[in-house]
């Protein structure tokens, strides 16, 4: 689990626009920017090279303004603050149920596809959050078959948003190496094209906790339920010109990445 120049400079540009807060990241985030990202980031972000050059990241992260920061695994190996299982309910009982509704921020950069039950660990974020506050994830997508147990599909995001418990208000793409970021209006065939190749390919995106009306008490899993979307439908693709079509994947990169959520804001 790591910080890369992609997910940073996302990361780094939505904490310019909204607040991190208290956040609590799944496992312990490591540093694992190459000295060319480094480079990148430091030319097109404020962001100290001094910060870029440590191995843990709870520094950059208070960097980009967060008040707190903590992290929880299953094992002590990484030096995480909190010894938990992520397929476990926090919210019937155990040393995590003091955190319920404490955070702002739940940060998920790839853990989620190694947990076999994933929406349990959903699910536990959601709970975790306090009202309104954010998941923040980076996962795998494609290209990624002998990394973990998982890689998701755009619609499994959607579908997420499309529930009474999640709004998804960012959904990008890169890949693992370099800061290629990709936002696809559109989806089809030569869309899909720029995430379904042989690099490896992560979604990163924000989803945002709401309460349905009259809510009190923690979110089961039983109770996480909603229907696939298609983001072919949602998109009303059909009948789009070729050259539209080719306009609807915009290409981005660390310097260039503020334009992207301007387009969206």
């Amino acid at each position: 689990m790591g910080i890369n120049c992609s997910n940073l400079v996302l990361l780094a540009e939505y904490a310019r626009r909204h607040p991190l807060g208290s956040m609590l990241t799944y496992g312990r985030l490591f540093n694992t920017l190459s000295p060319s990202d480094r480079r990148r980031i430091v030319n097109s972000r404020e962001i100290s090279g001094s910060v870029l050059e440590e191995h843990n990241t709870e520094n950059l992260f208070t960097h980009l303004g967060a008040k707190r920061v903590l992290s929880l695994d299953i094992s002590n190996a990484d030096g995480a603050d909190m010894l938990v299982d992520l397929m476990d309910d926090f919210a019937s009982g155990g040393i995590m149920q003091q955190y319920l509704g404490n955070f702002d921020t739940v940060l998920d950069y790839g853990t989620s596809e190694h947990v076999f039950n994933f929406l349990q660990a959903l699910v536990n974020a959601y709970n975790l959050l306090r009202p309104n506050g954010v998941y923040i994830f980076d996962l795998p997508v494609s290209g990624w078959v002998s990394h973990a147990v998982y890689q998701f599909s755009p619609s499994y995001f959607m579908a997420l948003g499309n529930s009474p418990w999640f709004e998804l208000e960012w959904l990008f793409f890169h890949y693992k190496r370099g800061d290629s970021i990709f936002d696809i209006r559109h989806y089809h065939n030569i869309s899909y094209s720029r995430i379904n190749g042989r690099k490896r390919v992560s979604a990163w995106g924000v989803i945002r906790k709401t309460v349905p009306a009259g809510r009190s008490t923690p979110l089961a899993l039983s109770e996480l339920r909603t229907i696939q979307v298609d983001p072919r439908q949602s998109n009303r693709t059909q009948g789009l010109r070729l050259i539209s079509k080719l306009a609807g994947v915009r290409k981005y990169s660390a310097r260039n990445v503020h334009r992207m959520f301007d387009r969206r804001d």
